[in-house]
């Protein structure tokens, strides 16, 4: 086997597909949902792989090459190829023709999914889940589903966790609840804070798609924050904050029980614009044809409007 083809990352061939359509690496790189430095290192690594330049980067938009033209036919048929072969093996993962595969956000699968099955079960007796906590990246997910080879998502309603915009038209989506993203300490952090110049801050990593949103809020309200931590997990933030490490902006749902007990209280509770709200959706493909699934999104229809 040439060492070679094994190098190659599928997802390569798509970003060419999409430069080459959209003719900018800014442009493209928002619709991959990845960054654009990232983006050229992908294009420059595929054209590695071929051996020659596949955009003429001194034109804007950015052009094909002669090279790029020629290599336009073989993407396609090797992407077609993979779509096929996904195609014809998707049904194969099945246990039965009731099964729903679920992919999800790791923490939605520790707290809001098991609550939300929990209430919605009775409709769906003959159904039989299979929950994959998302590991591979939110595009890659929404096109596993195009794909066949899952069925729903569940996400959040913002920036960086919805379809890319080539594809937004070939899903619906639902509504499932609203949430909010908030400000939490220890309750012995929140009695010491007048104390403090600067508050240890316990943040998202730059690549997660909450590391935006809470710093915009953190910016627009001049909060005097130090970083002395940062992951990618918000449950890791909730332990942190539990433990008096710093201030932290997590789901609603993935702290219930500590706020309840009071091991975590909010942090300047009187300050609302602090608080970041959010919906909690749920998407599958307009085009599914299994009854199975069709059969889960109508229930769920029903559960949310009742």
């Amino acid at each position: 086997m040439d060492i070679k083809m094994l190098s190659l990352d599928f997802k390569w061939l798509e970003d060419f597909l999409y430069l080459k359509e959209l003719g900018s690496f800014s442009a493209a790189s928002k619709a991959r949902h990845v960054t654009q430095s990232a983006f050229s290192r992908r294009i420059q690594a595929l054209e590695l792989w071929v051996g020659v330049p596949l955009f003429d980067r001194t034109s804007y938009p950015v052009k094909l090459t002669a090279d790029g033209r020629k290599f336009v036919p073989y993407v396609e048929k090797m992407l077609t190829l993979v779509k096929e072969t996904s195609d014809d093996f998707a049904l194969s993962s099945l246990q039965t023709d009731h099964s729903i595969r679920v992919v999800c956000l790791h923490s939605f699968a520790l707290n809001l999914i098991p609550k939300l099955f929990q209430v919605i079960k009775n409709k769906f007796n003959e159904l039989n889940f299979s929950l994959t906590p998302s590991v591979l990246g939110v595009e890659n997910h929404f096109n596993s589903i195009l794909d066949g080879t899952s069925d729903i998502i569940f996400v959040y309603d913002m920036p960086g966790m919805r379809p890319a915009f080539v594809h937004e038209d070939k899903f619906e989506k639902i509504v499932v609840c609203e949430s909010r993203i908030i400000p939490v300490v220890s309750k012995a952090l929140s009695s010491s804070l007048v104390e403090r110049d600067h508050l240890p801050y316990l943040a998202y990593a730059k690549h997660t798609f909450l590391h935006q949103p809470v710093n915009d809020v953190i910016a627009r309200n001049e909060l005097n924050l130090e970083q002395v931590f940062e992951t990618t997990l918000s449950e890791s933030l909730v332990k942190m904050a539990q433990l008096g490490a710093g201030v932290a902006w997590i789901p609603s749902h993935d702290m219930e029980e500590e706020l309840a007990r009071g091991d975590l209280v909010r942090l300047y509770p009187e300050k609302t614009d602090l608080e970041i709200p959010v919906d909690i959706v749920c998407y599958r493909s307009k085009a599914s044809k299994r009854q199975a699934v069709n059969d889960f999104w109508r229930g769920l229809q029903t559960v949310l409007c009742e």
